[in-house]
C-alpha cells in the first residue's frame, strides 16, 4: 500500500514540474498561443448543459434527479463527451456530421429537443408551415366538426387537477394569443394549395377555450381577439413579419395590465395525425409540441419553464405531450417573441389531420396542467420561471 501511493505521489510531482516548466517557457519564449477565456467558453458552447450535466451527475446523482435529460445516452458518456467537444461531432446523430456541408439540412445547432416525447423523429425539425397565399378562404366552404370521442365520459371519474385550487386573486396574469390565428384543420375547411386556414374556424377558438379553462379553474387569463393575418394583409406586410405583429398586440397588452407574465402563443403542426394525435381513457387529444426559440439570449429560463410543463403532463396527461424542442436562426424565427418574459411559450397543438374538437380537449388539459404547475409554485412560495421583468 505504502509503495502504491509513493507511486502516486512521484507521478503527481512529475507531472506538476511539466506543467510548470511548460508554462514558463510559454511565458518567456513570447508563445503567441494563449488560452483564453473567450476560446474556452466558444467550445463549452457546442456542448448542451442538459449533456454536461448528466455527464457530472455520473458522480453526482442529485443533478440528474432534477434534470430531465434525452433518453439517448451515446453522446453522454465520457468519450462522446469529449469526442463532441474535439470535434462538434455529435455520436449518432449524422446531422452534426454532414449539416454543415448539405443545403437545408438541419443540425443538431439549429434544432434538438430538449425532452422528446413518445413518438419524436427527426422529420419533426423539418415540419415547418409555409406562407400561405393572400386570400381569404369564404366560411361557407367550412365542413361541420365531427368529435371523435366515441366513449362515454365516466361521471364518477376523477378528472386529474389539482387537489386545491389555485388563485390569482382576481389578476390577470395569462395571455394567450396567435402569431398565426387563421390556422386551421382539414376537417373545418377545404385546403387552398398548401394552406389550411379559415378566418373564423381556427386556431383562435382553441386559445379561447384555454383562457376560458384557465379562469374556471382559478387562474386569471385573457385572450387576445386581433387578426394579425388581416393586420399583415392590410398594412402589405410579408406573412414572415407575422412574430413582429403579434409582437406589438403584446407589448400594447402588458402597457395595459403589468401583472401578466405569462404568454401563450398556440399554433397548429403540419405533422402527420398518427404522430399528433392521442387517446387518454377514451378521450381523444391533440398533441402539444413546446418550442423554443434559441435567437432569444435567455432562452433557457423559457425552456426550463417548458420542460417543467412537459414532466407534469406526463403525469397528468400521460404522452399529450410531443416534448420541448430548441430551434436556432437557421429553422425560421427563432425568437417568438420569447424574451418578453421567461414565462413566455409557443405551443403547437396538434395538426391539420387534428379536429377542433381534439383541439378544444387539448385546452382544457393545458389548463389543467398548468394551474396544477402554478398551484405548485404557490405552495413551495416560488414564482413561476421567476418574477416579470420590469419594463
Amino acid at each position: 500500500m505504502a509503495t502504491l501511493i509513493q507511486r502516486q505521489f512521484v507521478v503527481l510531482s512529475f507531472i506538476t514540474a511539466v506543467l510548470f516548466v511548460l508554462t514558463g517557457v510559454l511565458s518567456l519564449g513570447n508563445n503567441r498561443f494563449i488560452v483564453a477565456s473567450s476560446t474556452i467558453q466558444q467550445a463549452a458552447s457546442h456542448v448542451s448543459s442538459l449533456a454536461i450535466l448528466n455527464w457530472m451527475g455520473r458522480e453526482i446523482p442529485i443533478l440528474t434527479d432534477t434534470v430531465q435529460v434525452n433518453s439517448d445516452r451515446r453522446a453522454n458518456s465520457v468519450s462522446g463527451f469529449l469526442f463532441q467537444l474535439a470535434t462538434s461531432i455529435q455520436p449518432g446523430d449524422l446531422r452534426s456530421l454532414l449539416g454543415r456541408e448539405l443545403p437545408g439540412m438541419v443540425t443538431t445547432e439549429d434544432a434538438r429537443y430538449v425532452v422528446a416525447g413518445k413518438g419524436a423523429t427527426l422529420a419533426d425539425f423539418y415540419v415547418e408551415y409555409p406562407p400561405h397565399p393572400r386570400q381569404v378562404i369564404d366560411a361557407s366552404q367550412s365542413i361541420p366538426t365531427q368529435p371523435t370521442d366515441t366513449a362515454e365520459p365516466d361521471p364518477h371519474e376523477e378528472k386529474p387537477a389539482p387537489i386545491a385550487k389555485p388563485n390569482t386573486e382576481g389578476k390577470k396574469i395569462v395571455f394567450v394569443y396567435n402569431s398565426h390565428n387563421r390556422e386551421s384543420w382539414y376537417s373545418e375547411t377545404k385546403a387552398v394549395g398548401s394552406a389550411v386556414d379559415h378566418p373564423t374556424q381556427n386556431i383562435s377558438l382553441v386559445s379561447k377555450r384555454l383562457a376560458e379553462a384557465l379562469n374556471e379553474s382559478g387562474i386569471g387569463a385573457d385572450v387576445s381577439t386581433e387578426d394579425i393575418y388581416q393586420q399583415l394583409l392590410n398594412n402589405n406586410l410579408n406573412y414572415a413579419l407575422s412574430y413582429a405583429q403579434s409582437l406589438k398586440v403584446l407589448k400594447a397588452a402588458t402597457e395595459k395590465n403589468r401583472e401578466l407574465h405569462y404568454f401563450f402563443d398556440l399554433h397548429r403542426d403540419t405533422a402527420p395525425r398518427d404522430r399528433t394525435t392521442v387517446t387518454i381513457k377514451g378521450k381523444t387529444y391533440a398533441r402539444v409540441m413546446f418550442v423554443i426559440g434559441k435567437m432569444n439570449k435567455n432562452h433557457e429560463k423559457n425552456e426550463a419553464f417548458a420542460t417543467e410543463l412537459h414532466q407534469l403532463m406526463e403525469k397528468m396527461y400521460p404522452e399529450l405531450s410531443r416534448g420541448v424542442m430548441e430551434k436556432g436562426a437557421k429553422t425560421g424565427h427563432a425568437e417568438y417573441n420569447q424574451s418578453i418574459s421567461p414565462g413566455s411559450l409557443l405551443m403547437e397543438v396538434g395538426g391539420t389531420e387534428n379536429t377542433l374538437q381534439e383541439s378544444l380537449n387539448t385546452a382544457e388539459a393545458l389548463a389543467d396542467v398548468f394551474a396544477a404547475y402554478y398551484l405548485q409554485a404557490e405552495k413551495v412560495g416560488k414564482p413561476v420561471a421567476e418574477e416579470p421583468a420590469k419594463r
